[in-house]
């Protein structure tokens, strides 16, 4: 696993906080904002990704972009997240058990905490273990379809070596 991937679950758990965002965001109406290969995104899902996305800037002290562009990066980025898991279960990667456990002990050895205090974490901000889980599932599945596509480009010769 490289350092990218770490990156990718860290920032998964750094958006757990919009939790209880997408709880209030659940009672109001939702509908499909965009389909990806006949997969709806839903309102829901990209206020909840608006949440989490504020949430990160706001830890980072940075100021927040208006409502338009947040709603529109977070659409962007729901979009762009879709195609590729997509795209990395068509080509048949595949994440197991073991990958998401190793990933679960990277985001809490970077927080400089166990696995147990992890959980803990992640279920008092309002997030489901079985939902944490996933999203992890989705980074290495994500992170393993960067690293593919990037290696079979790269070409390293002799020539470069020296």
């Amino acid at each position: 696993m490289n350092l990218r991937l770490w990156a990718l679950a860290l920032a998964c758990i750094s958006g757990i906080g919009g939790a209880a965002a997408q709880l209030q965001a659940s009672r109001q109406a939702d509908f499909i904002v965009a389909v990806v290969n006949s997969e709806p995104i839903t309102n829901s899902e990209v206020r909840a990704q608006v949440q989490r996305v504020s949430a990160q800037i706001t830890q980072q002290g940075q100021k927040l972009p208006s409502p338009e562009e947040l709603r529109r990066d977070a659409l962007e980025r729901l979009i762009n997240e879709r195609a590729q898991l997509q795209m990395a279960r068509e080509t048949g990667i595949r994440v197991d058990d073991a990958a998401v456990d190793q990933a679960e002990q990277m985001v809490a050895s970077q927080s400089q905490i166990d696995v147990a205090e992890l959980r803990k974490r992640v279920v008092k901000e309002g997030t489901d273990l079985a939902t944490f889980r996933t999203q992890l599932r989705e980074r290495v599945l994500i992170s393993r379809l960067h690293e593919r596509d990037i290696e079979s480009r790269v070409r390293v010769t002799d020539q470069d070596i020296d």
